[in-house]
């Protein structure tokens, strides 16, 4: 599986204006409903379902990232965003710090082993502090398109 698999490159946001962590959510679920991968009715479930996932413990995994992710019974095929913040946002990540890049990840609820390579895929990227720079310094959404195109192997 491939980043640029799943990651809706119309829900990526260049700049995030939310400053808090369910305002984050709530921006990037609402980036994929605008990218019509998600039926404005299930918005609010699918935002509740994120929040639940993050009371279980925080998906600020360090090194300015985060990674908010669930299934969801509305979701057909597994999609993501990605996000950026300049300033950085409290995200309660494991090692105190801000978070700086947001990794969305959506699936529905029978695919236990596509979610679960998904979430490697992105694991895998994010280990990579070269891969978290340039996504941070990537030219606007073609730029941070580019990058995940890398990663992936992909002639850019």
């Amino acid at each position: 599986m491939k980043l640029t698999d799943f990651i809706v490159s119309e829900a990526i946001i260049t700049e995030i204006q939310s400053v808090e962590k369910e305002a984050v959510i709530r921006e990037m679920v609402c980036a994929l409903r605008d990218a019509k991968k998600i039926d404005a009715k299930d918005v609010g479930r699918i935002i509740e379902a994120l929040m639940k996932r993050e009371e279980l413990g925080s998906t600020g995994i360090g090194k300015g990232v985060a990674v908010p992710h669930t299934k969801h019974e509305s979701i057909k095929n597994v999609i993501g965003s990605v996000a950026r913040s300049a300033k950085g946002v409290d995200f309660n990540a494991l090692d105190g710090e801000p978070v700086f890049l947001f990794f969305l990840l959506l699936s529905p609820t029978d695919s236990t082993g596509s979610h679960l390579a998904a979430l490697e895929k992105i694991s895998t990227a994010i280990r990579d502090d070269d891969f978290r720079r340039f996504m941070r310094e990537a030219k606007g959404i073609e730029g941070m398109v580019d990058t995940l195109k890398e990663v992936d192997g992909i002639q850019v």
